[in-house]
């Protein structure tokens, strides 16, 4: 065949599975940049949120705090209430102590001084009843002095009180009316969040709608470094991606090939870093062999060999059956088979000649050896991702 009929066929090819590829509505294609914008928005936002969290934490520590003090004011008031009132009580029994006494001493409830000293039978007599009455007097001057101090004393402490109680009342609404504050810019922040997040995933979805600007070369297919990018999706940026398709990968979990149920995104970044292979082929693959990042409803067969891993033309292999077998071993296979490649290598390819310029074109006609299934790996790549070759 000559290098003008290759070219041709080739062409034709790329054309008939691009028309299908695409005959979805396309968008204009999302700047990667504004991707970045919005990520970084959420993590500031995401930061801003904590923080909030951890004022709100301290903030009802604070609170508990007040409360506490202000239950033990208000029981310290209480006692000063109650000593204020046994000091008036005291002072009464004080007062009636004295008159029992002198009614004893002089045989009568009610004694008056005066008739005392009148009635006293010598001089001497006298002196004694007058020294008394005076003993009396000092005494109950002293003791009603006394008992008016700590009365006074307790009603001091008692206002004390009730205005360090009143104090930590307006400390503990103030308070309150904070925790309030804070736990509603807690919600408008984590409103933020949300909306940031719809915001990405509204991007990633548009940046799925790209259109090759040029024919399918079967000779170069994806840059080594495009094949390579093991750090072109963390994690949390291939679980932003699946969440934004049809398909079901994005709730889906199962156990990945050491037995461990996990996410999809986390089988995928785990074998990309082990086999250094860019968590975005790994993607397009799943999507040529089986669909499913658009098919919602994906069947237990499409799941067991997701990434075709272990499916030949004439054999099937079945210790990579499972889906986090087949990611890994997916991801390994993809490894492997760029090894062999060097320069000026010719692969005969559905009898076409093809010459891979480079390994990672090399490993993925060794994975798919047809040119309809490197040719949807492009235009996947392409519609996903972008340019291969960029």
């Amino acid at each position: 065949m000559s290098e003008y009929a290759r070219h041709a066929r080739v062409t034709l090819i790329a054309t008939v599975f691009l028309a299908v590829l695409l005959a979805v509505p396309v968008t204009a294609s999302a700047q990667p940049s504004a991707i970045d914008v919005k990520k970084a928005e959420k993590e500031a936002a995401v930061a801003e949120y904590d923080a909030l969290q951890k004022k709100l934490t301290q903030q009802i520590a604070d609170y508990v705090d007040i409360a506490k003090r202000l239950e033990i004011a208000r029981s310290e008031v209480s006692g000063a209430t109650i000593r204020v009132i046994e000091a008036d009580a005291d002072l009464e029994r004080s007062k009636v102590t004295l008159q029992q006494r002198v009614g004893q001493l002089y045989r009568g409830g009610n004694v008056n001084a005066v008739e005392v000293l009148f009635t006293s039978s010598s001089v001497q007599d006298l002196f004694d009843r007058m020294n008394y009455l005076v003993i009396i007097g000092r005494y109950d001057n002293r003791l009603v002095e006394e008992m008016r101090i700590s009365k006074q004393q307790a009603a001091w402490e008692e206002q004390a009180l009730e205005e360090r109680a009143a104090r930590l009342s307006e400390m503990q609404a103030v308070a309150d009316a904070q925790r309030v504050t804070i736990e509603q810019a807690i919600d408008a922040q984590q409103a933020k969040v949300d909306a940031l997040d719809a915001d990405i995933a509204d991007l990633v979805r548009a940046s799925m709608s790209r259109v090759p600007d040029g024919d399918f070369s079967p000779d170069t297919v994806i840059t080594d470094a495009n094949f390579r990018a093991v750090d072109s999706m963390a994690e949390d940026d291939i679980q932003v991606f699946l969440e934004a398709q049809p398909g079901a990968l994005g709730r889906y979990s199962a156990p990945d090939h050491a037995g461990e149920r996990t996410s999809v995104a986390r089988m995928i970044a785990e074998a990309a870093r082990a086999w250094s292979i860019s968590p975005r082929v790994i993607l397009a693959t799943l999507q040529k062999e089986q669909s499913l990042l658009s098919d919602a409803t994906p069947s237990q067969y499409a799941l067991d060999w997701a990434m075709g891993c272990g499916k030949a033309d004439s054999h099937t292999y079945y210790e990579y059956q499972g889906f986090g077998n087949q990611i890994w071993w997916g991801a390994q296979k993809l490894d492997k088979n760029a090894q062999p490649w060097q320069p000026g290598v010719q692969m005969t390819i559905d009898g076409t000649a093809v010459f891979p310029v480079n390994a990672s074109t090399y490993s993925l006609f060794k994975y798919t050896p047809h040119l309809r299934g490197t040719t949807s790996f492009w235009m996947l790549y392409w519609r996903y991702f972008g340019d291969p070759l960029g």
